[in-house]
């Protein structure tokens, strides 16, 4: 809560509140940049060690049967240090995203000078948009992002399914909670889209002097 309270301080407030929950938004995202990085080469490690593991149990699955299959699996287990479990224990871009999304819930959720605090059409940012005869539209909004980046950036069947899951439970959880909440995670989501963007679209076509230098810094990082 410190670290939130210190970047926010730290925030002019000439941005209004609701300048400062973007800015907010932005430079947490900008500072667990490097988290991510780490996070997606870890993911990425974990999916060729899965894929060279599903190609041999496919090979003893052809050549075997019984028991002596199932001690051969269980060999090519040993061998690559893997088991089906594991990914689920390997899913820490999940611990993160939980562990971020709770303590900046938390964090915001005390805001007092949230209290009466306006932002365009937003009246209170203490309290559920309504903006639409009743109807909050930022949390659809922030779902609707974060499905379209979902269905957009990720390949992996099984992370499609995570990151969708994740933004129904968020909807669930945000829908009635503070505006003020739901723009910092509709930012959130931005932030995210303007990332794949970037790494997947904008990356790769540097020329490839500047694209080895963009890697050296990725990797030092």
């Amino acid at each position: 809560m410190l670290i939130y309270a210190s970047v926010f301080s730290l925030l002019p407030n000439s941005l209004g509140m609701g300048g400062k929950l973007i800015a907010f938004s932005v430079v947490l995202n900008v500072l667990l940049l490097p988290v991510y990085r780490q996070m997606e080469r870890a993911f990425q490690c974990s999916r060729g060690v899965k894929e060279r593991v599903a190609q041999e149990v496919a090979r003893m699955r052809r050549h075997f049967r019984g028991r002596e299959r199932y001690f051969y699996i269980r060999a090519v287990y040993r061998q690559y240090r893997y088991h089906p479990i594991s990914e689920l224990l390997r899913s820490v871009d999940l611990v993160v995203q939980i562990l971020v999304f709770a303590t900046v819930y938390r964090y915001l959720s005390g805001l007092q000078t949230l209290s009466g605090a306006s932002f365009g059409p937003i009246r209170d940012l203490s309290a559920p948009d309504g903006l639409l005869g009743g109807i909050n539209v930022l949390p659809l909004l922030m779902t609707a992002i974060n499905v379209v980046a979902v269905m957009t950036y990720v390949s992996d069947r099984g992370k499609r399914i995570l990151g969708i899951s994740l933004a129904a439970i968020f909807l669930a959880l945000l829908y009635n909670s503070a505006s003020g909440l739901v723009l910092y995670w509709t930012m959130n989501n931005l932030f995210s889209v303007l990332r794949n963007v970037v790494e997947q679209r904008l990356v790769p076509r540097l020329p490839p002097p500047v694209l080895q230098r963009f890697a050296q810094i990725s990797a030092q990082r």
